[in-house]
């Protein structure tokens, strides 16, 4: 079993947009039958951006909220890691419109952006925990921003009603002498046969406005959640085997899971393999936020008392690709 990494979660964040939208709002609008929004995803309302929300802004909230809970002001920050599907603009990158919007100095704080799909939250946990592991870094910002309804199908209802904006950020440090916390174990994988389940085929370059796609649907999210969920009930099993050896501690036996809120269907799942009341799920409230559901449903457990220094906890993400990710901690 490797070692575990001497890296403490130092403070947690989470900013959630100002417009509030209900299912019985989308079906309004889009004229579906009374209840039908919320039947097909499980979420009663979600929050969306308003004009002035940006993903910089979300994000800067969120990371502004993780160093507040952590006693820290933004300059003591050596790098900030942004988690987005799709940036606020090609460039600079996001992480750096972050930078600005949070004050930070020049020269002193690197800033970069990430893109693994719904794991991009644990994604820029792995690249911060090994900096800091390394001595690169002492202080690390790792934030997944998303705004979701920009790039819905809403003739599709299962991808219309399921998702919402929103940031949630960490800060992590090293652990002191004395304090036990630590990333016990952390692991992901990619089965590109699933590939095509979840995608956006355009607004890159292969297509874009000077080569653009026959159908200009092809810029707004598609998903085949089915068969997403098939692939994910084939693999996660022996997944969540390889993690729980890694760390030590087998899923059933975590204190808290903090899941991607992919879906309804999904969260019942992963309640076969941990203890029901362990699962923190947020989805009714907040909807698939993306990658920023498992930073926000972690502030959400801090915040509530639900994980507390010392406890366990299983960080997990199904992505598309298909890519399944996890990070166990004790907090």
């Amino acid at each position: 079993m490797p070692a575990a990494s001497p890296v403490r979660i130092l403070g947690t964040g989470a900013h959630r947009p100002s417009r509030i939208v209900t299912s019985a709002d989308l079906d309004r609008v889009h004229g579906r039958v009374p209840g039908e929004s919320e039947a097909r995803s499980g979420v009663s309302s979600r929050r969306w951006v308003g004009p002035a929300e940006t993903s910089s802004v979300l994000a800067a909230s969120a990371v502004a909220a993780a160093l507040a809970t952590a006693g820290l002001e933004a300059d003591d920050l050596d790098a900030v890691i942004v988690s987005a599907v799709a940036p606020e603009q090609p460039m600079p990158t996001t992480a750096v419109l972050t930078l600005v919007a949070l004050g930070v100095d020049g020269g002193r704080c690197d800033a970069f952006d990430v893109n693994a799909s719904c794991v991009g939250f644990l994604t820029g946990l792995r690249i911060a925990q090994d900096g800091i592991d390394a001595g690169r870094w002492d202080r690390v910002a790792v934030v997944a921003s998303e705004i979701a309804s920009k790039g819905l199908d809403h003739t599709h209802t299962e991808a219309s009603a399921l998702f919402g904006d929103g940031a949630g950020a960490v800060v992590l440090g090293r652990s002191a002498p004395g304090q036990d916390s630590a990333v016990l174990a952390s692991r992901s994988a990619v089965w590109p046969a699933a590939a095509q389940a979840c995608r956006i085929e355009a607004g890159g370059t292969r297509w874009n406005p000077m080569t653009p796609p026959e159908d200009p649907g092809a810029y707004l999210f598609q998903m085949d959640g089915a068969a997403l969920l098939r692939q994910v009930a084939r693999h996660l099993p022996g997944f969540l085997r390889d993690v729980s050896a890694r760390a030590g501690i087998d899923v059933a036996d975590v204190d808290v899971v903090v899941p991607h809120q992919a879906s309804g269907v999904g969260l019942r799942y992963l309640r076969s393999f941990a203890r029901p009341d362990a699962v923190v799920d947020i989805l009714a409230e907040h909807g698939n936020q993306v990658s920023a559901s498992i930073p926000t449903a972690l502030d959400h457990a801090v915040r509530t008392g639900r994980l507390t220094r010392g406890s366990t906890a299983l960080l997990l993400g199904t992505g598309a690709g298909l890519t399944l990710a996890a990070t166990v901690v004790r907090y």
